[in-house]
């Protein structure tokens, strides 16, 4: 009788390959490959899915930053460098970073998530505050869209956000009571948090930019670096 090791449940449901992409020599398509030997057989997930799933991560950056890594950050100075190489040594890490305009801080945010892409091993998104709030504001009007970050901050798996543009916000108890949300459940389920600002994490409670219960648990997920 065929078994299946642990996390390698093959589901009955068929994977098919774009119509525009050739057909995997290994799987035919499927999505699932044969292992095991002829007393003990499963289904595994084919490495073309991987493949797959990491090009659509990839996909996901804007093109301005589409090159954007680690290796490719142009430093100004020593701050910039001492960022890069710090991130680049943890590159699952938690980072708040905050400098002026033209420092670098959305290249290094994008470099990691490409890092992180192309590791597969943690579940990831990219956001700006703009299209953060307005996906959680579908989500809070019931008219049943799922935010797929609030879905996925919910879950025990590995998960971690990219926030760019954090301060870039005009504050309503709507967007502090949903925002609030999303952090705590970031913060209580120990997920990533990566997210850049102009302005440091006292300006943001200072210019009420943000709740102060949102900045400390900012505060206690992320290493602040300032570039």
């Amino acid at each position: 009788m065929a078994t299946e090791p642990p996390g390698e449940r093959a589901e009955a449901t068929r994977f098919t390959s774009p119509a525009n992409e050739p057909v995997c020599s290994l799987c035919g398509g499927t999505g699932w490959r044969r292992a095991g030997d002829a007393d003990s057989v499963w289904y595994r997930r084919c490495e073309c899915v991987k493949a797959r799933i990491i090009a659509a991560r990839l996909q996901t950056i804007p093109a301005l930053f589409r090159g954007a890594t680690f290796e490719s950050y142009l430093a100004r100075n020593q701050k910039q460098e001492q960022a890069a190489t710090l991130m680049k040594s943890r590159p699952e890490g938690s980072w708040y970073l905050t400098g002026p305009y033209g420092s670098g801080k959305t290249h290094l945010l994008y470099a990691q998530y490409h890092e992180m892409a192309v590791a597969g091993r943690t579940r990831c998104h990219v956001r700006t505050t703009r299209e953060l709030v307005e996906e959680l504001k579908k989500m809070e009007m019931g008219s049943g869209t799922v935010s797929p970050v609030m879905a996925a901050a919910r879950e025990c798996t590995p998960y971690h956000l990219f926030w760019d543009d954090m301060d870039k916000i005009k504050p309503t108890d709507f967007k502090t009571e949903v925002l609030f949300e999303l952090v705590d459940t970031l913060y209580r389920q120990k997920h990533g948090l990566t997210a850049t600002a102009n302005h440091s994490l006292q300006d943001l409670v200072r210019h009420e930019r943000m709740h102060p219960a949102i900045v400390r648990r900012l505060d206690d997920m992320c290493r602040v670096i300032q570039i």
